[in-house]
């Protein structure tokens, strides 16, 4: 599996308008093929920065998202205007899991 994660530093004073406008692109942009979960994390120690999470099958997934018109012409125009210019993507490769019930 593949983990894909973005930090994000946004404008002063917009994390509530942006974590709205996260939640209605998201849920409109549907079910995506390979993509199992995704988080959307704000920073406790900075409250206008945070990460989105997401965990794909495999790369080729994750790669095939971040090629498509629906990342590019959909989801990236309403949100591209909340950050304040930082923001990192970052490929990582799932190595162990656990999880606790």
């Amino acid at each position: 599996m593949q983990v894909r994660i973005i930090y994000g530093k946004l404008r002063q004073g917009t994390w509530d308008a942006y974590e709205q406008a996260y939640k209605k692109i998201m849920t409109a942009s549907g079910r995506l093929p390979g993509l199992r979960a995704r988080w959307l994390v704000r920073d406790v120690d900075d409250p206008d920065a945070g990460y989105s999470i997401s965990l794909w099958d495999d790369e080729a997934a994750m790669r095939s998202y971040e090629q498509s018109t629906v990342l590019k012409d959909k989801i990236l125009p309403q949100l591209t205007p909340f950050f304040s210019g930082e923001y990192k993507t970052t490929h990582c490769e799932m190595r162990l899991q656990e999880e606790f019930g």
